[in-house]
């Protein structure tokens, strides 16, 4: 195996299963060789075995990088194979961490038959199969990662994807995780959902170090008096209510608007089983003796479905009279 990367950005690692007979440009997590280092580090796999290896990509540059992995068979060139490398460094103020790769961009740009391969995005959340009418929750990382700029976030989601906090402020430095709630009273099927955030840079009124961290899920509580229904009531009935906390006044940095977009992935379908019997028969039994009967059921849903067993009741046990025969 032989890595050329001209930036130093991409590192080749063999795991544990990795017989390394030289090494060189690999950093191997195996037993290492002792042996004299040679030029290009090789490996061997016997009939039938196989090995894995990570490919590790750590820029130092905000930009797109290349490389390539070439893989010489035996001790001719002619029997080689080309892995190409494409990473991308990002530096950015306003990060998203905590989401997955989208497969269909993957596909689409990772096609060798095109004249420039592009890095793969980190912006979709899948869910995965979801029940009508329950809840499936998935969360991530929004990250400030300016010194001095405060950011506005919005989300611009709809039914049946709600964001929490849906907006806020992020200061210097600062992180904050949201929460993606998935909801739906009906059958769906979304895939590669947009939901657009709105960033821009604000500044506030006061003095930043005056002003706390603010997102539309912050409450306080107060004390408001209500009157009471009897007439002869002396003093109000008093409560306690939750009210918003407002948002802190603000003006917006012009021309810092920008938009950050997510992809949203689920099937939300009905629970679905199948029971091979309705009706539970056993056979006659003497008093204290154990009669066990069987029955299957199978999930024929696309959901995980959940189960549990309890006693009807209005069922109650039909008593019958236990008649026995006296032997002579």
């Amino acid at each position: 195996l032989c890595l050329e990367d001209e930036h130093g950005a991409f590192h080749l690692r063999g795991r544990a299963s990795t017989r390394v007979f030289h090494t060189g440009d690999v950093e191997e997590d195996s037993v290492a060789n002792e042996s004299k280092p040679a030029m290009k580090p090789f490996f061997l796999l016997n009939p039938g075995q196989s090995t894995e290896f990570d490919v590790v990509f750590k820029p130092t540059l905000a930009q797109r990088l290349e490389g390539e992995i070439r893989v010489l068979v035996g001790d001719t060139c002619s029997c080689k194979t080309l892995i190409e490398l494409v990473g991308e460094g990002h530096k950015d103020e306003f990060i998203l961490k905590g989401l997955e790769e989208d497969p269909k961009e993957r596909n689409a740009k990772s096609s060798l038959k095109k004249d420039v391969i592009d890095a793969v995005r980190v912006n979709h959340i899948q869910f995965g199969d979801c029940p009508v009418g329950e809840p499936c929750q998935r969360t991530f990382t929004i990250t400030n990662h300016t010194r001095t700029k405060v950011m506005r976030y919005e989300w611009d989601a709809d039914i049946p994807f709600q964001f929490s906090p849906k907006v806020g402020h992020l200061h210097p430095g600062c992180s904050k995780v949201i929460t993606v709630t998935l909801k739906s009273d009906v059958s769906a099927t979304f895939k590669r959902h947009l939901v657009k955030c709105k960033v821009t840079k604000i500044k506030f009124e006061l003095p930043q170090r005056k002003v706390p961290a603010w997102d539309d899920q912050m409450c306080i509580g107060t004390w408001k008096e209500t009157p009471r229904r009897d007439p002869t009531a002396r003093w109000p009935k008093i409560r306690k209510v939750m009210e918003t906390v407002p948002e802190p006044a603000h003006t917006v940095v012009q021309e810092s608007s920008r938009e950050v977009e997510v992809y949203l992935s689920a099937v939300v379908a009905y629970a679905q089983f199948k029971l091979s019997t309705i009706m539970v028969q056993f056979n006659d039994s003497s008093p204290f003796e154990t009669r066990t009967a069987t029955f299957s059921m199978q999930n024929t849903g696309e959901v995980p479905l959940k189960y549990s067993w309890e006693k009807a009741e209005d069922s109650e046990p039909v008593r019958k009279t236990y008649y026995t025969a006296l032997m002579r």
